[in-house]
């Protein structure tokens, strides 16, 4: 971590739309991904836009990168997309494209129709609430194809040769996803969860990560939810093979814990939940027997 609080990576795929970090040398098998926290915004998505540039930070997990900065730099591996959401959403399949958003033929699967395909986000997003439809006109298919071949299918064979590395090196290996969500209501006299864990009900990975992660956040007097209202999504999916000793976990956290009033910008809370995430990603570090990692250096 250099002076003003920034890592610097130890591995760079910037020509792909993100960033490897602390991959030359693991000491454990453990893999952090951040991948709705882009802010690179390509020319192509400013000249088709329909609606005010701003109303695109709605897609992002607004700085949710600086939330896994102290984590990175006690040498947890890390993958970081830098490219926007609203490029190309890497929490969806190849087959949740939306037919809508392309001019001509494309060579991807045909689309399973999933709801949140359905509901403007998909692949490549289509449409926001209270926003309505993002762009004036389809992206050619081309152009679609490239964003999948250059950006999403490297992204997704990094993170897996990443995982198979490590089960084979250490008999298993734990990915953790990292998002985090609009304030939540309160369900009647229940608070509402300002972290949610969510591991598909059991089917991406062994249960004793949520559990105590969950253990952990009530210990801090955190209120948190397990898959409900998410329980993750492609990334998972793809990537949590418990059978194979591949477990893939998601966590969620709570914009107001660490942006402004408006949820644009870091707040004051930040550095607390920061340190946060950083405790949870290292008690999952001890329960997976990972070697001791260096602390920060000052």
């Amino acid at each position: 971590m250099n002076r003003n609080g920034h890592v610097t990576p130890m591995d760079s795929n910037d020509d792909c739309g993100f960033r490897l970090f602390n991959t030359e040398r693991i000491d454990l098998p453990l893999l952090v991904s951040v991948p709705h926290a882009g802010r690179d915004y390509p020319a192509e998505l400013h000249d088709n836009l329909r609606i005010p540039a701003a109303e695109l930070l709605r897609l992002e997990d607004r700085y949710a990168d600086r939330l896994v900065a102290p984590a990175m730099a006690a040498g947890i591996p890390t993958i970081i997309a830098h490219r926007a959401r609203a490029w190309m959403d890497l929490n969806r399949g190849v087959d949740e494209l939306d037919p809508e958003m392309v001019s001509g033929a494309i060579g991807a699967p045909k689309s399973t129709g999933s709801a949140k395909m359905r509901g403007g986000l998909g692949l490549v997003p289509r449409r926001l609430v209270h926003s309505g439809d993002l762009w004036k006109q389809r992206f050619p298919a081309d152009e679609i194809s490239q964003r999948i071949a250059n950006y999403h299918t490297p992204y997704h064979q990094t993170i897996g040769q990443c995982l198979s590395g490590m089960a084979t090196r250490f008999g298993s290996a734990l990915l953790v996803d990292i998002h985090s969500m609009p304030p939540l209501a309160a369900a009647g006299t229940h608070p509402a969860p300002r972290i949610v864990i969510g591991d598909r009900f059991g089917q991406s990975a062994a249960s004793i990560y949520s559990e105590m992660l969950l253990e952990r956040l009530k210990q801090t007097g955190i209120t948190a939810a397990l898959n409900h209202p998410y329980p993750g999504d492609y990334i998972l999916r793809r990537h949590g093979n418990a059978r194979k000793n591949i477990h893939a976990i998601q966590i969620e956290v709570d914009r107001s814990l660490y942006l402004d009033s408006e949820l644009r910008e870091p707040g004051d809370g930040m550095e607390t939940t920061a340190a946060l995430v950083v405790d949870l990603l290292m008690l999952l570090a001890d329960l997976l027997g990972g070697l001791p990692l260096p602390l920060a250096a000052e």
